[in-house]
């Protein structure tokens, strides 16, 4: 890292240096040189009955502030420098505040913890001639953890959460096209309750799982040529495919003129559609239970200990492995952890995470009853 002759004039104890050029860690100040220095000797503290080996391995230790540290490639004739660092060490680790250039030109510049970066940092990425800034936001142990704003080579952006280097929590995705999602991520997926705005002015609000619609959603159509939302959809998704839905008219909006003259929707022909639109929700809902069961992340809301309590419950109220439960097996599975909620308490919850009415033959599945045990109070283990 430093070049033969000045170790041997560090081992001598004395290192001498032009302000001009101030290359060691022991030069002086601005403040100490004055108009008409231009060289100064100074002494550097060397350890006493040490021997020259033990002398220069002490000086080697990083520890504190330090001047720049290069490592360098040998080439046929010549070394070149691979990367560099600038900053604060502590036991020969990168720790504190500093800055590191890697050989292909990216760039670090932040906080470190033990040779990582971990706290607030900039990440740069190199391209062609100049920096551009991919990553500003938390770090832990050199994975983006935390909160930060990633920025994409199609010029989307993202603002939110982290774990692991992967999108994780709740976020806001800008896209390249123009399209904008919030809300729930996991493992770098849209994943739960999200609203997304898209860019032909559409709007969309309900669930998804693995970056597709699943469950429970509305989705508004926007006219181009009344510049407004017209038309809405409520409906189930599966695997991003609406399924079963009602499709209405919207209310005019009173500060768009246009609307008051709603676009005729198709005679309905369909006998009983109440009757067929419930059977329909209560068929997909029953074949979908597995897949969204396995997906849900309850696992962000309970402990381990939590989770298999509510796993235990929900087993022992639905011997045939069905994955779903009735009302009257929803209140006895909440006997099971402890829990005796008030039927206006349980109905009043169910009823807010649900857009149908609520029945005896309602089904539920797992998802609904962690949930709602979240929803009313802290899950007892015990």
């Amino acid at each position: 890292w430093i070049c033969l002759e000045l170790a041997q004039q560090l081992v001598l104890g004395v290192g001498r240096c032009r302000h001009r050029r101030r290359r060691t860690m022991m030069s002086p100040s601005n403040s100490e040189l004055g108009e008409d220095d231009h060289e100064r000797t100074y002494a550097l503290p060397v350890a006493k009955n040490l021997t020259v080996s033990q002398q220069r391995e002490l000086m080697s230790q990083k520890n504190g502030d330090r001047r720049t540290i290069y490592w360098s490639k040998g080439k046929p004739g010549r070394y070149v420098t691979a990367a560099k660092y600038l900053g604060q060490w502590q036991d020969n680790e990168k720790h504190g505040k500093g800055t590191q250039t890697w050989a292909n030109g990216d760039k670090y510049v932040g906080e470190w913890e033990h040779g990582k970066p971990s706290g607030f940092g900039t990440f740069w990425k190199k391209s062609k001639r100049t920096l551009l800034k991919q990553y500003a936001g938390q770090w832990l142990q050199g994975d983006q953890h935390g909160r930060g704003v990633y920025y994409y080579e199609d010029g989307g952006v993202y603002d939110g959460q982290w774990r692991k280097s992967l999108r994780h929590g709740v976020g806001i995705m800008n896209y390249a096209d123009g399209s904008v999602y919030e809300g729930d991520w996991f493992n770098d997926k849209r994943h739960g309750f999200g609203i997304c705005d898209h860019a032909n002015g559409d709007h969309f609000e309900g669930h998804y799982i693995e970056d597709k619609r699943e469950g429970e959603g509305v989705h508004f159509f926007f006219s181009q040529a009344k510049k407004t939302h017209h038309k809405r959809m409520d409906g189930e998704w599966v695997e991003d495919v609406c399924k079963c839905s009602i499709y209405s008219e919207m209310e005019p909006d009173p500060n768009v003129p246009a609307s008051e003259h709603p676009e005729p929707l198709p005679k309905l022909c369909l006998l009983k559609p109440d009757s067929v639109i419930a059977q329909e929700l209560t068929r997909i809902r029953a074949e979908r239970a597995h897949h969204r069961a396995a997906r849900v992340t309850v696992d962000e809301h309970f402990t381990p200990e939590e989770l298999e309590a509510l796993r235990v419950a929900f087993a022992r109220v639905d011997p045939e492995e069905k994955g779903v439960l009735d009302l009257a097996q929803m209140r006895e599975a909440f006997t099971h952890i402890g829990m005796d909620p008030s039927d206006d308490e349980l109905e009043s919850v169910l009823a807010s995470m649900r857009t149908d009415v609520i029945t005896p033959n309602t089904f539920f599945t797992f998802a609904d009853f962690a949930q709602a045990c979240d929803f009313l109070s802290p899950v007892e283990s015990s």
